[in-house]
């Protein structure tokens, strides 16, 4: 007897059709895609939580209908990552990211003080076109001399399409010096893998996800005429991506250089007053010197308004582990000891919180 006269034709071919259909459903929505659509645009924000530790969870697993659940993961601080358009950038900036389309998006940095030099406008610039989004370079003003500093071949983030299985490299770099200020040289080699997808779930949802594993292998050099201080590092890092369609950024970036873990995943304002919440204004001053600490450090802020003060300081789990000062300052310029020994703290890396009326920013402390 023939199938067909044992199920009706009718029964077949719906048999036939929900075949097809689930088949596609199966190769359509088991793994995505990540193009040019998938990257940040001038005035895109990020929120990001920030952590030191991804607690017992495995971050280097990965493979086919992979699920990965970092809902444990504990955020010591938020960021907020601003993108712009390079027209909006410093003058000089443009100068050098502008012409012959350079760069098509800039991204800003918290300023900062590095080896006593006053650090202002910090920009990185990237490329996003339809075969690749690339760091161009970046920018800084150091002691109110700008300094350009683009890439003689661009760094390859991403090689669009990204699908699991890609593998790519890219060789970039830049040398640069100024007479009578110093010098910076920059030689990096990057080899992208994607090496799963699957689920991704964070504090924020979850997501179908593709991971891409970035290794990358970077020599820094700088030299510093004022201070006749010059040195060289040989650098190996580790990027682990977790990226989902319709986001600006990687829901989730584990950063693995040496014994230093940095955990940065999108996610939505939490409670201060529950957690290590937000930074303060970029205008409030807030710093540890030295860092890291063998012996003695102090800390050095600034308040605007007079009101209670409360200095804290957690371990990389997020538990207080001592109070260093909870009362009444005045607005204006403060410095309050802080010594591993007094406050019982072991070797190792730990946060320092402020929190004003303003709000609350986070420092890392080491100890030695």
């Amino acid at each position: 007897m023939k199938i067909s006269e044992l199920f009706p034709k009718r029964i077949m071919i719906s048999a036939l059709l929900l075949s097809v259909i689930l088949f596609v459903s199966t190769t359509a929505f088991s793994q995505i895609t990540i193009t040019t659509n998938d990257m940040p645009s001038p005035g895109d924000t990020v929120r990001k939580s920030n952590a030191l530790t991804t607690g017992n969870v495995d971050y280097t697993l990965t493979g086919e209908n992979y699920n990965w659940d970092f809902t444990g993961l504990f955020p010591l601080f938020q960021t907020v990552d601003e993108y712009e358009n390079v027209s909006s950038v410093p003058f000089l900036y443009q100068l050098v990211f502008i012409p012959t389309f350079v760069a098509n998006l800039a991204q800003k940095f918290p300023e900062a003080d590095t080896l006593g030099l006053p650090i202002s406008d910090p920009y990185r610039f990237f490329k996003n076109t339809s075969s690749s989004f690339t760091d161009v370079g970046f920018a800084v003003t150091v002691s109110d001399i700008p300094i350009p500093l683009k890439f003689n071949n661009a760094d390859v983030v991403y090689d669009f399409p990204v699908n699991y299985g890609n593998a790519d490299s890219s060789f970039s770099g830049v040398d640069f010096g100024i007479p009578d200020l110093g010098f910076i040289g920059i030689d990096r080699k990057r080899v992208n893998k994607v090496d799963g997808w699957g689920t991704l779930t964070t504090s924020y949802g979850s997501f179908d996800v593709l991971r891409l594993k970035s290794t990358v292998e970077e020599y820094d050099s700088i030299y510093i005429d004022s201070l006749n201080f010059g040195t060289g590092i040989n650098r190996l890092y580790t990027e682990y991506k977790w990226m989902a369609n319709g986001f600006s950024s990687p829901l989730l970036q584990i950063t693995e250089e040496g014994a230093l873990l940095t955990v940065a995943w999108t996610d939505s304002v939490f409670d201060p007053t529950t957690t290590i919440g937000e930074p303060l204004a970029q205008q409030q001053t807030f710093s540890i010197v030295p860092n890291p600490i063998s012996g003695n450090g102090t800390i050095h802020f600034q308040i605007h308004e007079s009101g209670l003060i409360y200095i804290t300081i957690y371990d990389l789990t997020g538990v207080a582990v001592s109070h260093l000062f909870e009362g009444e300052m005045e607005k204006g310029s403060h410095e309050i000891s802080v010594s591993g020994e007094h406050a019982q703290l072991k070797n190792g890396i730990y946060f320092v919180r402020l929190q004003t009326h303003a709000g609350i920013s986070t420092q890392k402390l080491i100890v030695q």
